[in-house]
C-alpha cells in the first residue's frame, strides 16, 4: 500500500510542476464582440416597411374627367425609360413641336408650337404657375428644369398652346428611398444626381435632392455651361384628408455667351448666370379619403431671381377649390400676385355622363399691370367609338396678354380650334389632326441674339399625323409628321418629321422574373427648308432643311439602369438654329439607381 501511495504522490507532483511551467492564457477565447447589426433582419424589416403605404398630398390641376387625346402623360417610369435628357426633349413627343436647340447639352432648348414662339407653353410646378423671371421675361426654358427631381409630367394640348404640369416626387412608403445617378460623356460632360426621402408613421417626412450638370464647350468657339439644382422638402400628412408641406426648389444656371459664327468672336447667344428659387407652402383639406367630394388647397409661393444685375421677386397667394363626383368635376381657383399679373381667376369643369362621352371647359380672367386684361374660354368634347376609334374637338377663344412683363405688349385676340381623330389597337395606333390658329404677333427668343425678331403670323391651318406600329412584341415603329398649310411661318420649319424604331426585349425565357430589360432605339428627325426669323436689319434668316440621327442603348436590372446616348450620328453640319451647331457623334453614358435603404 505504501508503494502505491508513493507512486500516486509522484504523479500529482509532476502534474503540478507542469502546470506551474505553462501559465494560463490571459485572453478570452474570442476577444471580438459579436456583430451588433443583423443585416438579414434589417433587410427584411425594410422590405416590410416598403409595403406600408402612407398618405401623400394630392396633385393639383390634372384631376377630373377629360376627353380623349387631350393630354400626354409621362410618369417616372416612362421618364427614366425614354431618351429624353431634358423636359424640352419630352415636349418633342408632341406632334408639331420644334425645338430651338442652342447647341450641345446645357444650352437653351425652347419649344415652338404652331408658330407661337416663346409663348408656346405655360408651365406649372406642383400646381403653381411658373412664370418667366430674370434675364428672360418672355418665356421659360424647359431645359432648366431638374429632370431627376420630377415624378410626373402631364402636357395638355390646346390649339396653339401647351400647358405643362410638372410634379416633384411624392414618397408614399414607410421605408426610406434613395437615388443616385452618375453620367459622363464626350468633351468632359458630367452629370450627378442624388436624393434621400423619408416618411414616418406620424405623417412627418422630408426629402433632400440635388442635381448638377457640367457641359464644357462642344460647339462654337466658347459655350461652357453648368447648372445645379437643389430640392428641400418637409411636410406633415397624417391622413388622406389633411396635410401641410413646405418645399423650396433652387436652380443656379451658369451659361457663358455662345461665341462662334463667321467671325470667331461673334456672340450669337446671350449668357445666363444667376439663382432662381421657388418656395411653396401648401395646405390641403378634403372631406373624404379618396378623390371624391370637396377639396381645398391653399398656397403661398415666393419666386425670386438674382443675377445679371437683375433682382426680381414675385409673390402669389391663393387657393384652389374642387368638387368631384364619379362622373363630373367642378373647380375654381383665384390667385393674387405682387407683379405683372396681379389677379388670376379660373373656373373649370369636366363631365363624362357615360363611358364613351367626355367634355370639359374653362373660363379665365387675368388682370395685368397698366390696366391690361386677359379673358378667354376653352372647351373640349370627345367620344370613344367602337373598335378603339376616338374623336375630339377643341376650341379656345379670347383676348390674351401673352407677355405681361412687357408693359408695351397689348392683348391679342385669338380663336383657335382643332379636331383630332384616332384609332388605337395593340398592334397599330393612328392619330390625325387638323388645327386652325388665328393671326398672331410672336416675340423673338431672348437667348438667341442671332435672331432679332419673328414676323407676324397670319391665320394658319396645320395638319398632323401620328403612327405607331408594333408588328412584333419586341419591335415598335412610331413617329409623327406636321406641316403648316398656307403662307410660310417663321420660327418653325415646314414638313417636320420625328420617328423612331425600338427593339426591346426582356429575355423572359432566361429571366422569367422580368427583372431584365434591354432597349435599342434609333431616332431620326427631319424638316424642310424654311425661315427661322429675321436679323437686326429685318432680313430673313434661312433655316436649311436637315436630317439628324440619334442612337440609344439602355439596360435595366430592376431599378438599376445603364444607358448610352449618341447624337448626330451622321455628323450633319446643319443646325436647329443657324450658327448653333450640333457636335458630330457627341455621346453621353451613365447609370441611375433607385433603392430602398
Amino acid at each position: 500500500m505504501s508503494a502505491r501511495l508513493a507512486l500516486a504522490l509522484l504523479v500529482l507532483v509532476g502534474h503540478a510542476g507542469a502546470a506551474a511551467q505553462v501559465p494560463f492564457d490571459t485572453l478570452p477565447a474570442d476577444s471580438v464582440a459579436a456583430d451588433t447589426v443583423d443585416q438579414t433582419a434589417r433587410y427584411l424589416r425594410e422590405q416590410e416597411q416598403n409595403a406600408v403605404r402612407l398618405p401623400v398630398l394630392p396633385r393639383i390641376g390634372i384631376d377630373g374627367p377629360r376627353p380623349p387625346s387631350s393630354r400626354i402623360v409621362f410618369d417616372r417610369d416612362s421618364i427614366d425609360w425614354t431618351t429624353a435628357q431634358t423636359v424640352a426633349d419630352l415636349l418633342q413627343r408632341v406632334p408639331g413641336v420644334y425645338l430651338w436647340r442652342g447647341g450641345w447639352i446645357g444650352r437653351p432648348e425652347y419649344p415652338n408650337y404652331q408658330g407661337r414662339g416663346p409663348h408656346t407653353a405655360e408651365y406649372y410646378l406642383d400646381g403653381a404657375p411658373y412664370a418667366p423671371l430674370g434675364l428672360d421675361s418672355l418665356g421659360v426654358d424647359p431645359s432648366l428644369f431638374p429632370m431627376s427631381l420630377l415624378e410626373r409630367i402631364e402636357v395638355e394640348r390646346w390649339p396653339g398652346l401647351l400647358r405643362v404640369h410638372l410634379f416633384t416626387r411624392r414618397h408614399d412608403r414607410l421605408a426610406a428611398r434613395s437615388r443616385i445617378g452618375i453620367a459622363a460623356g464626350d468633351r468632359d460632360v458630367a452629370r450627378y444626381a442624388g436624393a434621400l426621402e423619408r416618411r414616418f408613421r406620424s405623417g412627418a417626412g422630408f426629402a433632400v435632392a440635388g442635381e448638377y450638370l457640367n457641359a464644357p464647350t462642344a460647339s462654337g468657339v466658347r459655350s461652357d455651361a453648368s447648372i445645379s439644382h437643389l430640392l428641400l422638402q418637409g411636410g406633415y400628412v397624417p391622413s388622406e384628408r389633411f396635410g401641410v408641406q413646405y418645399q423650396i426648389v433652387r436652380s443656379k444656371p451658369n451659361r457663358r455667351a455662345f461665341e462662334g459664327g463667321a467671325a470667331a468672336a461673334d456672340t450669337l447667344g446671350e449668357p445666363l448666370k444667376g439663382n432662381r428659387s421657388d418656395a411653396q407652402l401648401r395646405l390641403f383639406l378634403r372631406r373624404r379619403g379618396d378623390d371624391l367630394g370637396p377639396r381645398l388647397d391653399v398656397l403661398y409661393v415666393r419666386s425670386g431671381w438674382e443675377g445679371g444685375e437683375v433682382h426680381q421677386q414675385n409673390n402669389q397667394f391663393g387657393g384652389v377649390f374642387s368638387l368631384r363626383t364619379p362622373t363630373a368635376r367642378l373647380g375654381a381657383s383665384a390667385f393674387i400676385r405682387s407683379r405683372w399679373t396681379t389677379f388670376d381667376a379660373r373656373v373649370e369643369g369636366g363631365w363624362a355622363p357615360v363611358a364613351p362621352l367626355g367634355a370639359s371647359a374653362e373660363v379665365g380672367y387675368q388682370r395685368h399691370d397698366l390696366g391690361r386684361e386677359s379673358r378667354w374660354v376653352g372647351a373640349r368634347a370627345g367620344v370613344v367609338l367602337p373598335l378603339g376609334l376616338t374623336a375630339t374637338g377643341t376650341l379656345r377663344h379670347g383676348s390674351i396678354v401673352f407677355a405681361p412683363a412687357l408693359t408695351a405688349d397689348p392683348a391679342q385676340d385669338v380663336t383657335d380650334l382643332s379636331v383630332v381623330a384616332g384609332w388605337q389597337h395593340r398592334l397599330v395606333g393612328v392619330e390625325l389632326g387638323y388645327h386652325h390658329t388665328d393671326a398672331f404677333r410672336p416675340q423673338a427668343y431672348q437667348p438667341f441674339r442671332v435672331v432679332d425678331s419673328l414676323a407676324p403670323v397670319g391665320a394658319a391651318d396645320w395638319v398632323t399625323a401620328s403612327l405607331r406600329l408594333a408588328p412584333l412584341s419586341w419591335l415598335t415603329l412610331e413617329g409623327w409628321y406636321s406641316d403648316p398649310r398656307g403662307p410660310a411661318i417663321e420660327g418653325i420649319p415646314p414638313t417636320h418629321f420625328l420617328g423612331s424604331a425600338t427593339i426591346r426585349s426582356r429575355f423572359l425565357r432566361t429571366f422569367p422574373s422580368g427583372a431584365f430589360d434591354l432597349k435599342l432605339q434609333g431616332i431620326v428627325e427631319a424638316w424642310g427648308t424654311g425661315v427661322i426669323g429675321r436679323d437686326a436689319a429685318g432680313d430673313p434668316i434661312k433655316l436649311r432643311g436637315a436630317t439628324f440621327y440619334r442612337g440609344v442603348l439602355e439596360l435595366r436590372l430592376q431599378s438599376f439602369i445603364i444607358y448610352w446616348d449618341r447624337y448626330n450620328l451622321r455628323s450633319s453640319r446643319h443646325a436647329y438654329v443657324p450658327g448653333f451647331g450640333i457636335p458630330p457623334g457627341g455621346s453621353t453614358f451613365g447609370v441611375r439607381w433607385e433603392f430602398v435603404n
